[in-house]
């Protein structure tokens, strides 16, 4: 009996020892550290004894906490001839906020983990509660009630007295906002509290764009820094020798820190968030001009391709106005238009405009180019040119200025006109005016002077005459439906230039005007002649200001005078091109545009 009781014994005792032993099987989790300061990370650690092949679940977690970074290991020992195995997971959270946060019971395969309490403390409060943090930041924004659009300085500082390894900071962001950085970071060092910092600092040019509340999210940190040192060296001593902060450069930007190559062992990932900031902006003053423009200064200045600038009828001067800001965009900058007045075509060229860094302050620029053709002599005036900006320092409306100009515009030069042949010329093909009006001139001359010879000369002009008239007769009986290549060529016989062909002539002229080469500048002209007009191609420069109409007439007219000019007289072939690109790119069509006047009509019309 007893003997029964005793085996009873025993199989309740090793029921009891099962029952121990699942129960110490479950999951357990637990902290590195209960209680940390804002913007500082912790550690989950999830264990479970034996070859579990769950996953912890982490669902419950990600409503307080980021997750930012996790790993697994395996643990194996043997003890007493007994072997035994664990499973463990680190998670590295970041918490979303400050107070007193709890970690939910975490589930991995059919048992749970018990919950977790963890004290997040404010900045302000965790700084008090201990020695100053090894990393953090700091914003702060100027100024601090800006006008709409106006820009506002937002100052962003990383300060930190331990190593930083692959290190990145993101941009500040903003809503309803322009956010452009103001040029690269500077690093420098500075005491806080009795340590020595490391500082890098960043600047951003913000502008609202619209009033009210603007709300400025700082930007973030992601980082790993070393742990405690064992030996009690603490996290802000050299590591083996090395300068802590050798890696600290370009810290903000896409690339980040470079690896520290093992100058310490053990690390531990941070994210820190910058706190938010919030600003009032100012709505635009009633009464303020539009155009917008809120700036700390703003000006307007002109140069001309001459100085003093000649105007004379026909011919292209250059004027370039140039805005500048300090405080403003270059996309804020307006466009003018250069208006002339009666009197004058205005032909502008493309704004360029562009931005730089200047100390503390952004400064804009934009440049407007035109040119200026008179189209008639006489005294005339160029209107004043006005840009309205608002004195954000004063707060206040100022007008930049240009004042009218008054001009006179002389006649056209004398030698353009001289090279514009007269309408009587141009009836008559070039090498037919040049050896047969001379001739004929001189003949008649001769019978002035001599009229007893007149009857000679008749019949000399007689002869000749038959005998074009027999050579042309027999010319005619020896053609063929061959010779017919011959004769003027056709539109089915021409090539059609290639688009390609069109803006390579196009291209070379460009380049001529460009490059103030008269000579080449003509060349250009009757060779795109030849590509734009294939069939009859005008081989002087009048023929094809006629065909292109406009002011084309007078800017070749310029180029052919310029040829025989004297070499001391600059030709500003830039402001031509100006005029001359435009018509150039978009020539009038054949239709409707009167025939050159250097193509005699054929003596012998077909059906005739």
């Amino acid at each position: 009996m007893k003997h029964a009781i005793h085996i009873r014994h025993l199989v309740l005792f090793g029921l009891l020892l099962a029952t121990v032993q699942v129960w110490a099987a479950g999951p357990e989790a637990r902290l590195d550290r209960t209680r940390i300061g804002e913007g500082e990370t912790v550690t989950l650690i999830i264990s479970v004894p034996g070859g579990s092949n769950g996953t912890p679940d982490l669902s419950p977690v990600t409503q307080d906490f980021d997750v930012l970074n996790q790993s697994q290991s395996m643990h194996m020992s043997m003890i007493n001839g007994r072997s035994s195995s664990s499973r463990s997971w680190q998670y590295v959270l970041a918490p979303k906020r400050t107070g007193k946060l709890t970690i939910p019971a975490i589930r991995v395969d059919s048992a749970s983990t018990g919950p977790l309490s963890l004290d997040v403390l404010p900045a302000a409060d965790a700084a008090k509660a201990g020695p100053a943090a090894p990393v953090f930041m700091e914003v702060e924004v100027e100024p601090q009630q800006p006008y709409v659009q106006q820009k506002v300085i937002y100052t962003a500082r990383l300060l930190s007295r331990v190593p930083l390894r692959q290190a990145h900071i993101s941009d500040p962001q903003a809503t309803d906002a322009l956010v452009e950085p103001l040029g690269p970071e500077t690093e420098y060092t500075t005491q806080r509290d009795g340590q020595q910092y490391r500082v890098s600092e960043r600047r951003y040019a913000v502008f609202p764009q619209r009033s009210g509340t603007l709300q400025i999210d700082g930007p973030v940190l992601s980082a790993e820094v070393p742990e405690q040192n064992p030996r009690g060296g603490g996290p802000g001593q050299t590591f083996r020798g090395r300068d802590p902060f050798a890696d600290f450069d370009r810290l903000f930007g896409r690339g980040g820190l470079p690896s520290l190559n093992g100058a310490f062992t053990q690390t531990r990932p941070i994210r820190l968030r910058a706190r938010q900031l919030k600003i009032d902006v100012l709505a635009q003053p009633a009464g303020s001009a539009s155009p917008w423009l809120p700036a700390e200064s703003l000006t307007l200045n002109e140069t001309w391709s001459e100085n003093p600038p000649v105007f004379r009828v026909g011919e292209p001067v250059t004027r370039t106005v140039a805005i500048t800001a300090q405080g403003l965009s270059a996309a804020q900058l307006p466009d003018l238009a250069l208006d002339a007045g009666s009197g004058i075509k205005v032909y502008p060229d493309k704004p360029q405009a562009q931005a730089r860094v200047d100390g503390n302050t952004l400064v804009a620029q934009k440049v407007i180019r035109a040119a200026l053709v008179p189209s008639h002599s006489g005294a005339l005036t160029l209107p004043a040119v006005r840009v309205a900006w608002w004195d954000t320092g004063a707060g206040e409306q100022h007008v930049a200025e240009l004042p009218a100009r008054a001009i006179e515009v002389l006649p056209a030069a004398a030698g353009a006109a001289a090279q514009r042949p007269p309408p009587s010329t141009q009836a008559v093909p070039e090498a037919r005016a040049a050896a047969t009006i001379p001739d004929a001139a001189g003949a008649a001359r001769s019978a002035d002077s001599a009229p007893g010879y007149w009857p000679w000369v008749a019949a000399l002009l007689a002869l000749a005459w038959l005998a074009t008239a027999a050579l042309w007769w027999r010319a005619r009986q020896h053609v063929t439906p061959a010779g017919t290549r011959d004769e003027t060529v056709t539109p089915e016989t021409t090539k059609t230039p290639s688009r390609g062909e069109r803006r390579a002539a196009l291209a070379r002229i460009e380049q001529a005007f460009r490059g103030n080469d008269v000579a080449a500048a003509r060349r250009a002209l009757i060779d795109w002649a030849a590509v734009r007009w294939p069939d009859e191609p005008p081989r002087r420069l009048d023929l094809i200001a006629r065909r292109l109409g406009g002011d084309a007439e007078a800017v070749c007219a310029q180029v052919d005078a310029q040829l025989y000019a004297d070499a001391s007289s600059a030709w500003d072939g830039a402001a031509a091109w100006q005029v001359m690109g435009p018509l150039l790119a978009h020539g009038l069509p054949d239709a409707g545009v009167a025939p050159d006047t250097d193509v005699l009509p054929p003596l012998y019309p077909q059906g005739a």
